[in-house]
């Protein structure tokens, strides 16, 4: 099943993310495909620990936008890519950004202890937060957002190596998906998409004023 939503997705995601990439400058992208629901409902309630060692659920967050990532804090692969790009698209959002959280929730919970994630972290972004916990909540956020991993193997000083997805998931601040951004979008393009959900488009702050 799972296997089954990850090929629903790949489609969607490529449709909808090299959309927000074609409309990207252009005069008309208030009629975007923000107004619409996404085809997929993924996402929902969780209950973990940040990189400070303190509780957090998804009440927490309401009110403002996530970017919520899955990976690890030493992944030498697409985590060392998306991750970055998460934090230089917040950057390039200007003050619009401080209504973006990017999380990055990981799946070694045995390595990613609160202080191993708040070093690397902090040396990517001081606004990237690191969420882990006990398997058994961690699972049931990997299972509301369909996420499947696998260790394949070991690096040199011991520590494993997980396959695992690399979307990067936008949720609104009622907590519901908005959009999937797929990992080969550059920092700019990701900033250019995620705009379109926080931002009112032109005409609406003309009317409004």
């Amino acid at each position: 099943m799972v296997r089954v939503v990850r090929s629903l997705l790949l489609g969607i995601v490529l449709a909808l993310g090299l959309g927000g990439l074609a409309q990207a400058g252009d005069p008309a992208r208030e009629q975007s495909t923000k107004a619409d629901p996404f085809p997929v409902q993924l996402g929902g309630p969780f209950d973990l620990i940040d990189h400070n060692g303190d509780r957090r659920t998804e009440k927490d967050f309401l009110g403002r936008h996530l970017l919520v990532f899955f990976g690890y804090a030493n992944c030498p692969g697409i985590c060392s890519a998306a991750l970055p790009s998460m934090a230089a698209a917040v950057d390039g959002l200007g003050d619009a950004g401080e209504q973006v959280q990017p999380v990055l929730i990981t799946v070694d919970p045995e390595w990613d202890t609160p202080e191993e994630m708040r070093r690397v972290l902090s040396e990517i972004h001081p606004r990237i937060l690191g969420l882990t916990g006990e398997e058994e909540d961690l699972a049931a956020v990997r299972e509301a957002y369909q996420i499947e991993f696998s260790k394949v193997g070991d690096d040199i000083f011991g520590k494993p190596i997980y396959s695992h997805g690399g979307y990067v998931y936008l949720m609104g601040p009622d907590g519901t998906l908005e959009t999937i951004l797929p990992p080969i979008l550059s920092a700019e393009a990701m900033a250019e998409i995620i705009r379109g959900y926080i931002v009112p488009p032109s005409n609406e702050v003309r009317q409004g004023t």
